[in-house]
């Protein structure tokens, strides 16, 4: 995994949502030190939000990210008195906690505490005044993910489920929020974020179960056949246009079946996600065509792109985690044994 540290400024133990312009990758961690104000106009990756500091005095603590899966976490420990004012993002969620916040902490205006969880949906404007020594983590991700994560769990998190923006109605779980507490603490008094995903399944895994719900098991219950139906027709389509653009609506038009059911049905047929199905089968083509004596001449990034993938870094990283070598490793190993892997696909 790809790692950058800078290290810095002394920190305790912080609070607020954090992001910043520092390009990740698709497995990434990074710790940057607040030494200035500008430094927390990303409280959030990629925010740009408006920071304002409130008092006098030298401004330290620290931010902290770390990305898996097309997941950002991020936490940010403040030492001072600031305010933030901006979307935290013009296209995902953020759901952030508030793992220490003192008195006078404030959401648009509102007094906020220890262990309340803030939704934030894309486009609408985050305005926060913190206090010092405010901690708090958060994530950020599309709808999409986060109704697919939640369904791999059995529970329902759309964006009816969530509501509109704000604080909601409860507090995290006492014992959730101190193992987050101390889980981030140790973050900022180390000045390095975890070069392992862990950190990011542990707070997106907070926050579903908190804001998730169980399914509605209507009278007429799905029988699970039907699960292999919808299933054996999504793959149908996905075999059909897995060089084009897929979205997860088209795949669930094309299975006669809504969104949530058809999570559902891939969980329970094939204990995957239909977005994680669609990039394994293209990962496998990929690796197919690496080791085609036709196909061979043609650059890793053209072969990707033939199957609908664009992005190499995250392309290579996806396909070393499912084959456990990287895209090079399969090419060089091809042309020492010709077409070995071709026949095999």
């Amino acid at each position: 995994m790809a790692r950058a540290l800078i290290c810095g400024a002394t920190a305790a133990p912080a609070k607020t949502v954090v992001e910043m312009q520092v390009p990740l990758s698709s497995e990434v961690s990074t710790y940057i030190p607040i030494s200035r104000i500008e430094d927390l106009s990303d409280a959030v990756y990629g925010a740009g939000l408006e920071a304002t500091q409130m008092a006098t005095g030298h401004l330290s603590g620290g931010l902290a990210f770390a990305e898996k899966d097309d997941v950002i976490c991020t936490s940010g420990l403040i030492n001072g008195r600031v305010a933030l004012f901006g979307p935290l993002s013009q296209k995902n969620i953020t759901i952030g906690i508030g793992l220490t916040l003192g008195a006078g902490t404030r959401h648009w205006l509102n007094d906020v505490e220890t262990g309340n969880v803030g939704v934030f949906l894309p486009g609408d404007e985050h305005d926060s005044l913190y206090t010092p020594e405010s901690l708090y983590a958060a994530v950020t991700l599309s709808a999409e993910k986060l109704e697919e994560e939640a369904a791999l769990e059995g529970l329902v998190l759309n964006r009816r489920v969530l509501g509109g923006t704000g604080i909601h109605h409860r507090n995290l779980a006492p014992d959730a929020l101190a193992r987050l507490r101390m889980s981030f603490q140790r973050i900022h008094n180390s000045c390095m974020m975890p070069g392992d995903a862990d950190v990011v399944r542990a707070l997106l895994a907070a926050v579903i179960s908190h804001l998730a719900r169980p399914p509605h098991v209507p009278n007429g219950r799905t029988h699970p056949t039907c699960h292999g139906k919808i299933v054996k027709r999504a793959q149908a389509y996905i075999q059909e246009h897995l060089s084009e653009p897929i979205s997860v609506d088209e795949i669930a038009a094309a299975a006669f079946a809504s969104r949530r059911t058809l999570f559902r049905a891939f969980a329970d047929i094939l204990d995957d996600t239909p977005r994680a199905y669609v990039r394994r089968l293209r990962l496998h083509r990929i690796r197919h065509d690496l080791a085609d004596d036709a196909e061979r001449a043609c650059t890793i990034a053209l072969i990707a792109n033939q199957w609908g993938i664009s992005d190499l870094g995250r392309m290579s990283g996806w396909y070393r985690e499912l084959f456990s070598e990287r895209p090079s490793d399969t090419l060089t190993h091809s042309r020492t044994s010709p077409s070995r892997l071709a026949r095999a696909a």
